[in-house]
């Protein structure tokens, strides 16, 4: 009989990574990375955006308090470096600019302007009682209003608050934002609801 070679057996070797990983382990938990991303991306988004119109609405409520406590009897609408000279506003401008020439505040992803509403709102539009909430009078219709900077990016609602302590919100289907919305005169208040408590 003979004799035969036997060669001896290999063992095949395994590639690791160099943090002791497998090539097929080290794509694994990067195909699990990439799913709690692409989960919890939009997510997050939602709870920005929810953040951001949550810091909006209480902001404005914020602005108005101190728009109805600095209006004079003759109902004066203030500019915003007026308004931010107040003790409670003073931390304001440290995550806050203004822009357009001081007209508008922005603040968190939204816009806030100073406005006087037009008198026709209380009448035909709307009852009185939603303009001029608890504290009624001239200063009701002096009021904030805000808009997202980028619709669907820092936020979707529009928020309106009074001096006169009334809060409102609106959908924005219309995608109101950015400053090519500054400046334009509420002509109604269709839409527009009252903020819930």
């Amino acid at each position: 009989m003979p004799e035969t070679l036997s060669l001896p057996r290999s063992v095949p070797r395994v590639r690791t990574s160099s943090g002791g990983l497998t090539f097929s382990g080290a794509l694994s938990l990067l195909a699990v990375a990439a799913v709690l991303v692409v989960v919890s991306l939009p997510r997050l988004r939602g709870l920005a955006l929810a953040e951001n119109e949550a810091e909006a609405r209480a902001t404005t409520q914020l602005f108005a308090e101190a728009l109805r406590s600095e209006a004079g009897a003759d109902g004066r609408l203030p500019t915003w470096r007026e308004l931010l000279r107040k003790p409670e506003l003073a931390g304001v401008l440290a995550d806050g600019e203004l822009v357009a020439q001081g007209r508008l505040l922005r603040r968190h992803g939204y816009l806030f302007e100073l406005t006087r509403l037009a008198p026709s709102l209380s009448v035909p539009s709307a009852p009185c009682a939603l303009l001029a909430g608890a504290h009624g009078g001239l200063c009701s219709m002096l009021a904030v209003h805000a808009w997202p900077w980028a619709h669907g990016a820092t936020g979707d609602a529009a928020f309106l608050a009074t001096a006169g302590g009334a809060e409102l919100v609106h959908p924005n289907e219309e995608r109101r934002q950015g400053l090519e919305a500054a400046g334009r005169d509420l002509g109604t208040l269709q839409g527009w609801s009252a903020t819930p408590r």
